[in-house]
């Protein structure tokens, strides 16, 4: 029998070791038999500190290639650990069994994974979170996703824990199916037919139990995110999408603003996939129209005004989270509901708070491109941006046009604001017409080109990424080889160039410091 003492100090000097070598590792499993080991741990008698050291240990040796060869050896005594009062035996024991499945006959690899599925419901975190590890892994492989999707065995396991009356064990049990979704389109749509995901659907829509719908919510806006490919998020995001269209007309304040953000996050997915996978190079923006939809019931000027402030600041991040894709962008300007004037509206006009009005602006920034690789989108979408700003400007209290409301803006104290304005002037000027909206009111422009305008270095910064961008827009306009189109924009920049230049000259913060080459935008040359 291995004396208590002993062990703990033979583990330490393993768990310590910089490199643990394979003769080093046989060793200590020939003077401590792991039948002893684990008879020693069960009973209780080691510290809990001690407990983790031998343990770790284990771990280590189980890492070296004497090792691996020891694991299929090793399986009883792992499969014994997950029934240990010690939850950091039943990790190791997890750990060990995820290593072992590669090594094993299949029917040890059922056996196995059967017994991990069981421990997803172990209340301590740690001990679930290495079995979903585990699983993970083993339903990477064919057969082992088979196994896991399954009808029969560990499949019918792991719908029984689906079930579970503890949401926590729900909620992991159902990270691992979407985890195991998300490694290929064949597997999305074997989950599909296996119906595991329904709990997940069901969670979602339970408009009855808000905290579990939030949470189900988070769980596939991440698990989406995390998925290996563009086309795997259109798969998942075109599943779901139906299902958050039934939550959105159902759910209350409280879940609403989760549930239009995660729509629209989806919806981003798929339209980003369609437009990847298009031969032609078209943008899709089918999959957004439902979630424009149910944002235009929120934002609406004319329509109901009972919408929390909350509630409006997340249908606006929700429109930013689509418009960051150019598919998306055109899909809310080209939308019939016309959401585009009811953001411009909340941006530029009136309205309920000063929040919201920071939310519109970031969100109409976002929309118009202010950080996507192409700014400009088609023809009439950008005709639909260009009438909805002019319009939200006009039902503004600030007389004289959009420029008026942006100078407005940078002269407020508040930095915020003041970014978002910046975020929004360098999007317009990148067009032809907002360029020369800009330069055409002296009062702007001269705040744009003094660096003394702002003191912080973000507002410098951002300052300076207008203005570059003023300079990328009258260098297109003015060799543009079609002198007769955008005929006003043309001697509006021409009037201008020379103060747009001495301000790029002067640098991010005056005197020409921090100066920076002036980043080649994609620039709209469209007709006035």
């Amino acid at each position: 029998m291995v004396s208590t003492p002993s062990l703990p100090s033979a583990a330490h000097e393993i768990a310590d070791s910089v490199l643990l070598t394979d003769e080093e590792a046989e060793q200590f499993l020939q003077k401590f038999p792991l039948v002893h080991i684990l008879e020693t741990l069960q009973r209780g008698t080691l510290s809990s500190q001690a407990t983790e050291t031998v343990c770790a240990a284990l771990k280590k040796v189980f890492s070296t290639s004497y090792g691996v060869q020891q694991l299929p050896a090793a399986i009883p005594y792992a499969l014994e650990a997950l029934g240990a009062p010690s939850h950091v035996l039943r990790r190791l024991g997890c750990q060990q069994l995820g290593a072992a499945l590669p090594a094993v006959s299949a029917d040890q690899q059922q056996r196995i994974a059967g017994a991990l599925v069981e421990v997803l419901t172990d209340k301590d975190t740690g001990v679930g979170y290495d079995a979903a590890a585990a699983l993970q892994q083993y339903g990477s492989t064919q057969r082992g996703f088979q196994d896991l999707v399954s009808p029969q065995g560990a499949g019918q396991q792991l719908s029984a824990v689906l079930a579970s009356s503890n949401p926590v064990v729900r909620m992991r049990a159902i990270a691992l199916v979407i985890g195991l979704g998300a490694q290929s389109e064949k597997s999305v749509k074997a989950l599909q037919q296996s119906g595991l995901l329904q709990p997940l659907v069901k969670e979602l829509t339970n408009v009855h139990d808000p905290l579990t719908c939030l949470s189900a919510l988070s769980l596939l806006k991440e698990q989406v995110e995390q998925a290996s490919s563009s086309r795997l998020q259109s798969l998942l995001a075109n599943f779901f999408l139906p299902h958050l269209e039934q939550l959105l007309r159902q759910a209350d304040s409280i879940v609403k603003p989760m549930a239009m953000q995660v729509a629209a996050a989806l919806s981003a997915a798929a339209v980003k996939a369609s437009t990847t996978n298009s031969q032609e190079g078209k943008k899709s923006s089918a999959p957004a129209s439902m979630v424009i939809s149910s944002i235009k019931q929120v934002l609406d000027v004319n329509g109901r005004d009972d919408f929390s402030v909350a509630e409006e600041q997340a249908a606006l991040d929700a429109l930013s989270e689509l418009g960051m894709q150019q598919g998306g962008a055109e899909a809310i300007l080209l939308h019939p509901c016309q959401v585009i004037q009811d953001v411009t509206s909340k941006a530029l006009g009136r309205a309920p708070s000063p929040d919201v009005t920071l939310a519109a602006v970031h969100a109409l920034a976002t929309i118009a491109g202010a950080e996507r690789s192409e700014a400009v989108v088609s023809s009439a979408a950008e005709e639909a941006l260009k009438a909805g700003v002019y319009d939200g400007a006009a039902s503004s209290s600030h007389q004289g046009g959009p420029a008026h409301v942006l100078l407005a803006y940078l002269e407020q104290p508040f930095t915020d604001l003041r970014i978002a304005t910046y975020r929004l002037a360098t999007a317009l000027g990148l067009r032809a017409w907002g360029a020369g909206e800009i330069c055409l009111h002296s009062g702007l422009l001269h705040h744009l080109c003094n660096p003394k305008t702002e003191s912080s270095r973000q507002g410098c910064e951002f300052r300076y990424a207008c203005l570059q961008a003023l300079a990328a827009t009258t260098r297109s306009v003015l060799s543009a080889a079609d002198t007769a189109s955008d005929v006003t924009a043309r001697e509006i920049l021409t009037a201008s160039a020379p103060t747009i230049q001495l301000g790029v000259s002067q640098g991010v913060y005056g005197s020409g410091q921090g100066r920076a080459a002036i980043m080649e935008h994609q620039v709209a040359t469209m007709q006035s």
